[in-house]
This record gives C-alpha cells, sequence and structure tokens, in this order.
C-alpha cells in the first residue's frame, strides 16, 4: 500500500498516471484532496479499513502504471463493503488485459459528492506560450466525459498572453462554442439512463440533471480563474519540461477540487480511456 502523503512513497507513486496527476496538484497548491493511497488487492484494503476505522465513505478509481492503457474499470463512491467490490473488479480486469490495476483510494474529511451531484467540471488545456483551451460540463457530470471527449457543454479558446487578463467579466469574448437546447436534450438522455443502468433509481438521476441548459456560472468561473487558471499559468517549471498540460476542475458542494493535472503521457489514451461508471 502506497500513502500519497508519505514521502518515502513518492517515487513509487509518480510511476501511475491518476496518482502522479495528484501529486501535482499537491505540489501546486490547488484545491484537491486531502490524500490519497494506492492499494493492490484485498488484504491492503482490509489493512487500510483496520487503521482508519471512522472513515465510512471513499472516493475510487483505478489507475495503471504510465505507458500502459487504462484497464476499463470507471470511478466511483462507495463504502467499507463496495470497496472491496471494486478492488475486485480492478483485479478482474487486470488478470484479463495483462495490465497491473490498482486502486486509489481518495482521502478527504467529510463526505464525497456523486458524480451526478457535481456543480460543473472545467478541463483547462494549457498549450504552452501558445494558448489556453477550456472545455466545460454543466451540473451533473464530472471531467471524465471531458477528458474522453464524449460530451461537452462550453468551449472557451484564450490567446496565451491574455490569460492573466482573464475573469468573470471578459471571458465570454473568448467563448468559440456553445451546446444547443436540443443537443444537450439527447445527452440528458444519455446521462441518466447510463446512470440507471449503474444503479441510480430515475428519479435521483432526472433530479440531478437539469432539463434546461443555462450556462455556466460566473461565480465558478471566477473560482476556478482564482485558484486554478492564474497559479497554473505561473508554473514556470513545469513548462520548462511539458509543451501542454491539463489540470481538472470540478465544482463540488459549490467549491473547486482539482482531482488531477493531466501530463502529456497519459494524452496518448484519451480517446480509449475507462468508462463512465458513476455511483
Amino acid at each position: 500500500m502506497l500513502d500519497g502523503n508519505k514521502i518515502s512513497d513518492i517515487k513509487e507513486i509518480s510511476k501511475y498516471g491518476k496518482a502522479k496527476g495528484y501529486l501535482l496538484a499537491k505540489r501546486y497548491k490547488l484545491p484537491t484532496y486531502s490524500n490519497f493511497f494506492i492499494v493492490e488487492n484485498e488484504d491492503e484494503i482490509r489493512a487500510l479499513l483496520d487503521k482508519y476505522k471512522g472513515q465510512e465513505e471513499f472516493c475510487m478509481r483505478s489507475d495503471t502504471q504510465i505507458g500502459n492503457a487504462p484497464i476499463g474499470v470507471g470511478g466511483q463512491n462507495g463504502n467499507r463493503v463496495t470497496i472491496f467490490e471494486y478492488m475486485r473488479k480492478i483485479m478482474k480486469k487486470a488478470e484479463e488485459t495483462g495490465t497491473k490495476g490498482v486502486a486509489i483510494i481518495y482521502w478527504n474529511k467529510g463526505k464525497f459528492c456523486p458524480t451526478y451531484e457535481t456543480d460543473g467540471c472545467f478541463y483547462l488545456d494549457y498549450r504552452t506560450g501558445q494558448e489556453l483551451i477550456i472545455d466545460y460540463i454543466g451540473k451533473g457530470w464530472d471531467g471524465s466525459f471531458l477528458s474522453h471527449g464524449s460530451a461537452c457543454h462550453e468551449t472557451y479558446i484564450i490567446p496565451w498572453e491574455d490569460i492573466l487578463f482573464l475573469d468573470d467579466t471578459n471571458r465570454m469574448r473568448y467563448r468559440k462554442q456553445v451546446i444547443s437546447q436540443t443537443q444537450y436534450n439527447e445527452l440528458r438522455v444519455e446521462r441518466i439512463n447510463k446512470l440507471v443502468k449503474n444503479g441510480i433509481s430515475r428519479e435521483i438521476a432526472e433530479e440531478s440533471i437539469p432539463s434546461n441548459y443555462k450556462g455556466m456560472k460566473n461565480d465558478y468561473f471566477r473560482q476556478v480563474a482564482d485558484k486554478v487558471i492564474i497559479p497554473m499559468y505561473d508554473s514556470k517549471d513545469l513548462q520548462r519540461h511539458y509543451k501542454e498540460y491539463i489540470p481538472i476542475a470540478q465544482i463540488e458542494n459549490g467549491k473547486v477540487l482539482v482531482p488531477e493535472v493531466i501530463l502529456p503521457e497519459r494524452l496518448r489514451y484519451k480517446e480509449v480511456g475507462e468508462g463512465n461508471e458513476e455511483r
């Protein structure tokens, strides 16, 4: 078991794509999870549960070592029972694909926000020295839809020299695309059906996904600009090594959360990635 807060584990953790992305979010002091653990089997999960007897809820994601394709187990929230079921899914997929798969168990105080209760998500694609492309998806969707390219509600393109001056008062001049209500209706039906297939009641699913798309809220954009866009624009050491990097910023309970900063070694699997399997 690897602990995201142990310096001695960082070298090994950095071999995994999503896990390395979390370390980068933490390195740049972005609002992210308080910690995470990487577990490979059920024995390690038992050890984790024995150590943290008061923890009842978990945010779970699958991961593989950088250079390997994702194993195809989507993320979900769970409890002290379903965490074992999730690990078994990963172990089964890993055996089928011949790839080493692990579970990332994210740690936070309080309850985790189910993906269908998020207030929106930003995919912040920095092209160093050129531009920032922002893809946004609204309430009830999470970042996996943007990273997989399966859905997007708004797109903005900001020239590199304008990023420092970007805020909620001038963002509209950079908007290049917005979804029509007809397109949104189609995506909403797909999203609700997917949630129902994964065990969410239709009533909850329909209540969680707004029937009309009303656009991005200025307050959310302002938070993301202040807490993520400007700090990551100033990440000179990262820019020396990478021509592209992508923080994912989700709005959960009205606040920004950055689960990871995606680097190019993860981008090669963007179209192949995991299914959107939320609970």
